[in-house]
C-alpha cells in the first residue's frame, strides 16, 4: 500500500504541471471561441478553401475546450439529476457561485457572544471546536455491556461470521471503485473515483494488491485515512461553529475499502437489527416508520381513548459523539469475527482530519472518538449501536414492574421506532413508565456517549391525560410538543394521514 501512496504522491506533481498547461478553463474557451469567430468572418469575406480548413480546425477545438470546461463545471456543481441534456454552462456557474457563496464564512460568533472577523481568528475557532468535538479527550467509560446479551435479537453464527472474513477478490474490489460516484468530491489528495476508472486498466492490478494486502494484514496506513471536513451550513445564517455540519471527504482507497466491508456487512445486518429500526437495512422502507408512526398517534386527540405518550428524542451531534471502544464492545457482543473487527477498528481509529474553509485547508488533528459522516461505512455502524439502545430499551422495560406499554404496542412489545437518529419512544402517559424510558436514554448516554438534547426533543401527550399533564412536562424537562409533528419529513397527525 505504501506504493501505491507514494507513486500517487508522485503523479500530483504531473497534474500540476497539466494544469499549467492548460490554463484556466474558462479563459481558453473564450480564447477559442474568439479564434472561431475571426475564422468564420475571414471565410464570410475571402471564400477560400485554406479558411474552411481552419474554421473547421477552430470549431473542433471550440467543442474539445467547452467538453472539458463543462465536465468540470458538473464536477463542481455536484448536480446529479443533470446527467443528460443540452449542456448549459450556465447552469453550472450558477450553481457553482451559489455553492460558494452560501459556505463562505467570513465572521462567526463565539459562545460568549463576541464576533470573530479576523480570518486567523475564525479559522482558530473552527479548528478548535471540531478539534473538541472530533479529537478531545475519552470523556465516557465504557461500561459492560454483556448483560444485554439475552436481549438483543441476534448473534452471529460462526457460518453468518466466516462470510465476513472471507477472502476479498479482485472483483470485489474493482466492483467497490466503479460504485463510488465518478462526480463525488475529491480525496484530501484531490483524487476521485473518475481517475482510478479511467486508468483501471494500468492502476488497477497494483490498486487490487494494495487493498487485498489491508483486508490479509488489517493495518491501514495513516496515509489513506487522512479526512478533509467539508463545512456545510444547518441553516439559512449561520452564526456560530456549531450551525456548521462537518462533511468528511475521505481518501477514494479508504472509500473502497470501506465499501467492501459494507457488502460484507449488509448480508448479515438483516439478522441483527430489530424492525423497530429501518434505517440502511435491506428490504427495509423509510415509509413503514412513518405508517407505524402514524398508526400509533391516531386518536390522540380523543379523550375517551386511553391516556398515550410518545418522546419525540433529539440526539446530540449523534454521529460525531459516538464512542470507539463502545463501538467495539457492541462489535463484540454481536459475535463479529475478530479480524473483522480489527479491520473496522482500523478504519475507525486511525483517522486524521484537515477543514476546509474558503477553499484553503488549515488546522491537522487526529480523531479520538466519532463516526464520520461520509464514509459509506458509519450509516450501518451507527444503526447497529442504536440496536444496542433499542435492547437496553427492552432490557429495563422487561424489568420494571411499573412499565406500561402504549396501549396498542402491548401485544408487539413495541417501545421506540427508530430512523438512524431519527427517535420515538412510546409507553402510556404514566409517570413511572416514562421515567423507565428516560433512564435508559440516560444509561444509553453513560454507555456510548449518545445524549439527548432535551431543548430540541418532545414530549407529546394524548389528549386524555388531564390531571398529571403538567406534571409530567415539569418531570422530564423535555419541551411539551403539538401535533401535527414532523417525523422523517412528512407531519404526522392524530387524524387518518391522507397525502405522503
Amino acid at each position: 500500500m505504501y506504493e501505491i501512496v507514494n507513486k500517487l504522491k508522485l503523479l500530483k506533481a504531473e497534474f500540476r504541471r497539466q494544469r499549467q498547461i492548460k490554463g484556466n478553463l474558462t479563459e481558453n474557451v473564450k480564447r477559442a471561441k474568439g479564434f472561431l469567430d475571426k475564422a468564420q468572418e475571414l471565410f464570410a469575406t475571402y471564400k477560400e478553401d485554406i479558411l474552411l480548413h481552419l474554421v473547421k480546425c477552430c470549431r473542433q477545438v471550440c467543442s474539445e475546450t467547452i467538453k472539458l470546461e463543462i465536465s468540470m463545471l458538473k464536477q463542481r456543481a455536484k448536480l446529479r439529476w443533470m446527467k443528460h441534456g443540452d449542456q448549459n454552462s450556465k447552469v453550472f456557474f450558477r450553481k457553482v457561485n451559489s455553492t460558494r457563496a452560501k459556505q463562505r464564512v467570513f465572521q462567526i460568533k463565539k459562545t460568549t457572544g463576541e464576533v470573530l472577523t479576523e480570518m486567523i481568528e475564525v479559522t482558530q475557532e473552527f479548528i478548535s471546536y471540531f478539534q473538541s468535538l472530533l479529537g478531545g479527550s475519552k470523556s465516557h467509560r465504557v461500561l459492560d455491556i454483556e448483560f444485554l446479551r439475552q436481549d438483543i435479537k441476534h448473534i452471529l453464527t460462526t457460518d453468518e461470521a466466516n462470510q465476513l472474513i472471507a477472502p476479498v477478490t479482485r472483483s470485489e474490489i474493482k466492483a467497490a471503485f466503479f460504485d463510488i460516484d465518478k462526480d463525488s468530491a475529491s480525496d484530501p489528495d484531490g483524487y476521485t473515483s473518475a481517475f482510478f476508472r479511467a486508468a483501471w486498466p494500468v492502476v488497477g492490478q497494483a490498486i487490487s494488491d494494495a487493498i487485498g494486502d489491508f483486508f490479509r494484514t488489517g493495518m491501514l496506513l495513516k496515509q489513506i485515512n487522512t479526512t478533509l471536513l467539508a463545512l456545510i451550513p444547518k441553516v439559512n445564517m449561520p452564526t456560530y461553529v456549531s450551525d456548521y455540519r462537518p462533511i468528511s471527504c475521505c481518501n477514494v482507497l479508504y472509500k473502497a475499502i470501506t465499501k467492501i466491508i459494507v457488502k460484507r456487512m449488509q448480508l448479515v445486518l438483516h439478522l441483527l437489527v430489530d424492525y423497530s429500526q429501518n434505517a440502511f437495512v435491506p428490504g427495509r422502507n423509510i415509509s413503514d416508520n412513518i405508517l407505524l408512526a402514524q398508526e400509533l398517534l391516531a386518536g390522540y386527540n380523543q379523550v375517551r381513548l386511553p391516556s398515550r405518550c410518545t418522546l419525540k428524542v433529539d440526539i446530540q451531534k449523534a454521529y460525531d459523539s459516538v464512542e470507539w471502544d463502545f463501538l467495539l464492545e457492541v462489535l463484540r457482543l454481536f459475535n463479529f469475527p475478530p479480524q473483522f473487527i480489527k479491520l473496522i477498528e482500523q478504519c475507525v481509529s486511525t483517522v486524521s482530519y484537515s477543514i476546509s474553509l474558503n477553499g484553503s485547508v488549515y488546522g491537522f488533528f487526529k480523531g479520538r472518538r466519532g463516526l464520520r459522516q461520509g464514509d459509506p461505512m458509519s450509516p450501518y455502524l451507527f444503526v447497529l449501536v442504536m440496536e444496542i439502545w433499542s435492547s437496553l430499551l427492552r432490557y429495563r422495560v422487561k424489568n420494571a414492574a411499573q412499565f406500561q406499554y402504549h396501549w396498542k404496542c402491548k401485544d408487539v412489545g413495541l417501545i421506540n421506532l427508530c430512523f438512524a437518529d431519527d427517535a420515538l419512544l412510546f409507553c402510556k402517559a404514566h409517570i413511572p413508565s416514562i421515567r423507565v424510558l428516560t433512564d435508559s436514554l440516560n444509561e444509553f448516554a453513560a454507555l456510548s456517549g449518545l445524549t439527548v438534547n432535551p431543548a430540541k426533543s418532545q414530549i407529546i401527550l394524548s389528549r386524555a391525560v388531564q390531571q398529571e399533564r403538567q406534571q409530567i412536562i415539569d418531570s422530564f424537562g423535555f419541551q411539551e410538543g403539538m401535533l401535527p409533528v414532523k417525523y422523517l419529513g412528512v407531519p404526522l397527525t392524530s387524524s387518518r394521514l391522507n397525502d405522503c
